[in-house]
């Protein structure tokens, strides 16, 4: 090697070398989430940067449900989990020590995507209608349980006379056309596939809240204890991504449908998930306090219970 190709290289790994050495100092955690939009904002953090530029990284497993996450991160198997409220909320009086170190997503009325669906042949136009009807939800006594309930006693009806039936998604329109069941909670993107042959009676988190924070990053207070500066900073890196994707969201099209497996034109002609960017006590109480009502909690507890100080 001659003296120029010499000062080449140095100068090449001297300019590498802040890199390099940002690399070896991130603070590395095992995460996990589903794969949905809903999700999603813990996949972009990572990778757009924003964690490493908050000095941590994350190997992110993609997990089937909250529960399963629940355990993994009960189990120490993965430091960072996503969680419905609900299945923290229950988690939490069955005394597994789990607390929320960010916002998930959000439910708003005017912007959510999962719709309370009948087929459009159906003579159902209200909660009224729904009583001693049979209804589809993917998980018996969980939140899409509790939303159903409150929706329908909200507008009318008697839940308690309602016939509930465990089904996944994908097979809620066939059963809905054929008859097999009276209505069914559908998410996206099986909610906008079904339109085609289904109608909405409407948004369902309405029976608990118009807005509320349906989901939560969550960790052990033991791995709390022991990386409070890395919890505060995966709340700061939450909250800022999920401003700017809730405010920008053509930016997320292509990462959401990467993760979801969709189509980008799917996703970009549905109604967009919305991040909660603030961990406000007000906006996790509602689920708390209607699930204790209906008997999946033996009773209503204050949401700061289940809020990490970081």
């Amino acid at each position: 090697m001659n003296r120029r190709q010499l000062l080449t290289a140095t100068a090449a790994i001297a300019a590498a070398a802040p890199s390099v050495l940002a690399a070896q100092t991130l603070e590395q955690y095992k995460a996990g989430a589903t794969a949905v939009e809903g999700d999603a904002i813990l996949f972009l953090a990572q990778s757009d940067g924003s964690f490493a530029r908050s000095g941590l990284t994350f190997d992110i497993q993609k997990l089937n449900s909250g529960e399963v996450i629940a355990a993994a991160v009960n189990a120490g198997d993965i430091d960072v989990g996503s969680m419905n409220t609900l299945s923290l909320a229950i988690a939490h009086q069955n005394g597994i020590a789990l607390k929320i170190i960010a916002p998930g997503v959000m439910y708003d009325n005017s912007h959510t995507a999962s719709q309370m669906m009948v087929a459009k042949t159906s003579s159902v136009t209200s909660g009224r209608d729904l009583t001693g009807k049979v209804f589809a939800i993917n998980v018996l006594h969980g939140s899409a349980q509790l939303f159903a309930q409150s929706w329908i006693d909200k507008r009318g009806g008697d839940s308690s006379t309602v016939h509930w039936i465990e089904l996944p998604f994908s097979l809620m329109e066939g059963a809905l056309i054929a008859g097999r069941v009276d209505a069914a909670l559908i998410v996206p993107p099986f909610a906008q596939k079904a339109q085609a042959t289904c109608r909405s009676l409407g948004p369902p988190g309405d029976g608990i809240a118009p807005r509320f924070l349906n989901g939560a990053y969550v960790v052990t207070e033991t791995w709390l204890a022991a990386h409070r500066g890395a919890a505060a900073r995966f709340n700061a890196v939450i909250s800022k991504d999920a401003r700017y994707y809730n405010a920008n969201p053509s930016a997320s099209v292509q990462a959401v449908a990467d993760l979801t497996k969709q189509d980008a034109a799917v996703i970009t002609s549905s109604v967009r998930a919305i991040f909660g960017d603030s961990l406000d006590p007000a906006l996790l109480q509602p689920v708390i306090d209607v699930g204790a009502r209906y008997g999946l909690l033996k009773r209503p507890f204050p949401a700061t219970e289940i809020i990490a100080q970081v």
